[in-house]
């Protein structure tokens, strides 16, 4: 059994591991963490602390996803006692005065947790649940009296999140007439215990240490282990994080295989056809059967306007295609790997042919984000996101081997093909890869490997003019 911690400005690693021997320690939680662990059945997750402000923070249905394999999920102190509150009827378990409070909805707001810290952990502002935890404390020891607990309270809540700080309190209570209350407060604060987010964190970890109880029941019969809850987002999220061989998410595969391999554009179009034409049909009957299905319900090219058909089809096709095959086409443009629709694949199990298990995907995929990392190492400012978008452009033209000519039109059908929305959605997903593929394979000449443009409609236009 694992046990994996997600802590930061709450409880630091060190105090972590000196209450949970053997934990594995963890940043503050973030979307798609849990899933990236790969967890077993019979493995804990501890999550204490998690980011909301500057990346998308840990969803539901992680949580619910791990819960539903087996992995206990136990949350308290910050985002982890949010979490617990919320899903506390599903299996999640939550520790702590905080997660309580939440749960019968004395608290019901996020930033009674919520603090602004450094990369590396260290606290910059203070959570309300502290603040509050030293009024209530001190004015149980008499210090101050209820009337003023209450009042400092307030001019705290007042304060944002990310600037809510003793020192921030302090000038808001002086410029308020409250400033003698507040000295008393900081006075007694500066030794009497009040982190009561810290003191929730550690009941939590030693909880852990001693052996969790049984799981609680769940409400209602909520059926954790069924399919209505695991939407398109899940099933997304689920190909996008977690590890697949050689550590690598089958979606950075799937997509790695829709940019380079030369044999997926065939594979895809089969795949989508077969949907269409539905189960029990032959390879050697798709294309015919996938028709049949569509003038069932009643799509017909001759049916498209010229505007219509020109949307999936270029100018040469519209031109020089069979009624058929431009249906087909169609069919095919009209599809893309979208979680809605279930002939978008969330594992290898599922893409079957679709995914050449023959070529050394994984490896290129890692090799390709060795070196965004090192780029990245070398200088900060070379991320991805930097990467210029015409460049990568023409790096798929001519890995596609389209002449340097070709207009929208024509990359948007090559990109649709491959299953993406349109050609610069292709540009922004090879972002990942581009690096790698060419370092893999330098960049050559405008042309070298594509088609002439001698050779296209529009440069043969040109030459009869």
């Amino acid at each position: 059994m694992t046990t994996h911690v997600f802590s930061g400005p709450t409880v630091p690693a060190a105090r972590v591991r000196a209450l949970l021997p053997g934990a594995v320690c963890h940043p503050p939680a973030r979307h798609g963490d849990l899933l990236r662990l790969d967890a077993a059945p019979g493995d804990v997750v501890v999550i204490i602390d998690g980011v909301w402000h500057q990346s998308a923070p840990v969803r539901h249905k992680e949580i619910l996803a791990v819960l539903a394999e087996g992995v206990r999920v136990v949350g308290a102190a910050s985002m982890g006692a949010l979490r617990a509150a919320e899903l506390a009827p599903y299996g999640m378990t939550g520790v702590g005065g905080i997660f309580e409070d939440l749960a019968a909805g004395v608290l019901d707001a996020d930033d009674e947790v919520a603090v602004l810290h450094t990369p590396e952990g260290q606290s910059i502002s203070e959570a309300l649940v502290n603040i509050r935890a030293a009024l209530v404390r001190c004015a149980a020891a008499g210090q101050i009296s209820a009337a003023d607990a209450q009042a400092l309270e307030r001019l705290a809540r007042a304060i944002p999140y990310t600037t809510r700080s003793w020192a921030a309190l302090a000038r808001r209570a002086h410029a308020e007439g409250a400033g003698e209350a507040f000295a008393l407060v900081d006075a007694w604060r500066r030794r009497g215990p009040y982190d009561v987010k810290r003191e929730d964190a550690e009941q939590a970890l030693t909880l852990v240490a001693g052996g969790l109880p049984p799981a609680p029941p769940r409400g209602g019969g909520w059926p954790l282990a069924g399919e209505p809850w695991r939407t398109s987002f899940v099933r997304y999220w689920t190909a996008a994080y977690r590890p697949g061989p050689g550590g690598v998410p089958f979606l950075a595969v799937l997509q790695h295989q829709q940019l380079y391999d030369a044999g997926f554009p065939a594979r895809w179009r089969a795949r989508v056809l077969a949907a269409v034409a539905g189960p029990g049909t032959g390879p050697e009957d798709v294309e015919a059967a996938a028709l049949r299905t569509a003038a069932a319900e009643g799509v017909d090219v001759a049916a498209l306007s010229r505007r219509q058909l020109a949307f999936w089809l270029t100018a040469a096709e519209l031109r020089t295609l069979a009624p058929d095959e431009a249906l087909l086409r169609v069919i095919t443009r009209s599809a893309r790997l979208d979680g809605a629709w279930s002939v978008w694949p969330s594992s290898r199990d599922e893409a079957g042919p679709l995914i050449d298990t023959a070529l050394p995907t994984a490896e290129a995929v890692s090799a390709a984000y060795a070196v965004n990392a090192a780029a990245q190492a070398a200088d900060a400012r070379h991320t991805i996101a930097h990467l210029s978008a015409d460049r990568i452009a023409r790096h798929l033209a001519t890995r596609w081997k389209l002449p340097p000519c070709a207009g929208r039109a024509a990359l948007d059908a090559a990109a649709r093909d491959r299953a993406f929305r349109d050609f610069p959605g292709a540009v922004e997903v090879a972002r990942a890869f581009y690096l790698g593929a060419r370092a893999e394979a330098p960049a050559v000449s405008a042309g070298t490997g594509s088609p002439s443009c001698a050779a296209c409609p529009a440069a043969m236009a040109r030459s009869r003019t």
